[in-house]
């Protein structure tokens, strides 16, 4: 490699690294658990049957609410998208 060729490949790189990191930031800021997936996770905790799911904010922190109807008893359950966990006991 020619000395006019390792200067243009350094630059080159630095930008492809940036891009990727890029990407990759992007991917990991998008939520892992869908409304769909999070009212799944509430029907398997507390059977019943899933009558709202919605996507809201609790203490400045987003959260999908999925109400759940089990022997006419109303349960909301809020579960983490980041995760899937279920916050509320």
């Amino acid at each position: 490699m020619s000395v006019g060729q390792k200067h243009v490949l350094g630059p080159v790189y630095k930008y492809l690294l940036i891009a990727l990191f890029l990407v990759a930031v992007t991917v990991l800021a998008e939520p892992v658990t869908s409304v769909k997936q999070a009212t799944e996770i509430a029907q398997q905790a507390y059977g019943g049957q899933v009558v709202k799911a919605e996507e809201t904010d609790v203490e400045d922190k987003k959260v999908f609410v999925i109400r759940v109807v089990n022997e006419g008893r109303v349960r909301d359950v809020m579960v983490d998208p980041e995760d899937g966990t279920i916050l509320n006991p």
